[in-house]
């Protein structure tokens, strides 16, 4: 964990896909499931091949269909199934992670917590829901409602005017060096850098107050910071 300058913090705002939980081993699970059952209908398929091109090409659900018949599956039938199957309990397999659960129930009794995320409302709600965010937050922003998405610092003006906190008062917290950090940085938002997979940090974009690799590491980092 690399850190920063903090000022006094009032609120902490969330990413969602890939912060609060790993967005990117879910979908590449779900694929291979998906894959599975393509096979189990017609064991001639190459299900190496047919696996690691749905995985390069980031195959979404409703693109399943499309997907197959280009790598030559022929059978409507077998297509119109597994497409049924891939969309069938997509969220229930979803789970907040212990430790996002704890740091989030941590924070909260000390900051206004808040998420913004990207993305359709009938996905990223269901995503809510699952996870309990309404109950863990006080306040949920999804671009598809509110009709501006990250990185437009408008969505993260309007957050912070929803927490009644000051720019300088309100830490991020995201995934995305595309849309999470340009988008708080043209906000005056502190940014924390969630690095999962630890890469680096181009010498392009702005620099974040603080990087860290395990969520639970940002307990450590405003804790101590505010701690008077």
């Amino acid at each position: 964990m690399t850190m920063g300058t903090l000022p006094h913090l009032r609120a902490i705002l969330f990413d969602l896909d890939d912060t609060l939980y790993d967005y990117g081993t879910f979908w590449i699970g779900r694929l291979n499931r998906a894959v599975d059952d393509v096979v189990a209908r017609d064991p001639r398929i190459d299900r190496a091949l047919l696996a690691q091109a749905a995985v390069a090409e980031w195959v979404l659900m409703e693109h399943w269909p499309d997907f197959l018949r280009r790598h030559g599956v022929a059978d409507e039938d077998l297509i119109a199934a597994t497409h049924a199957a891939f969309m069938r309990g997509w969220f229930d397999d979803m789970t907040l992670p212990e430790d996002t659960a704890l740091v989030l129930e941590t924070l909260r009794s000390r900051y206004k917590i808040g998420l913004i995320t990207n993305g359709p409302s009938h996905i990223q709600r269901h995503k809510i829901e699952r996870f309990g965010l309404a109950e863990r937050m006080d306040l949920l922003v999804v671009s598809g409602e509110f009709g501006i998405h990250k990185p437009d610092p408008a969505i993260f003006q309007h957050a912070i005017t929803e927490l009644n906190v000051a720019p300088d008062e309100a830490l991020f917290v995201g995934d995305s060096l595309e849309y999470d950090l340009p988008g708080a940085a043209a906000a005056g938002l502190p940014f924390v850098w969630f690095n999962r997979w630890n890469k680096t940090l181009p010498e392009d974009v702005p620099a974040p107050v603080a990087i860290i690799e395990h969520l639970e590491s940002l307990l450590a980092l405003v804790m101590q910071e505010n701690a008077c």
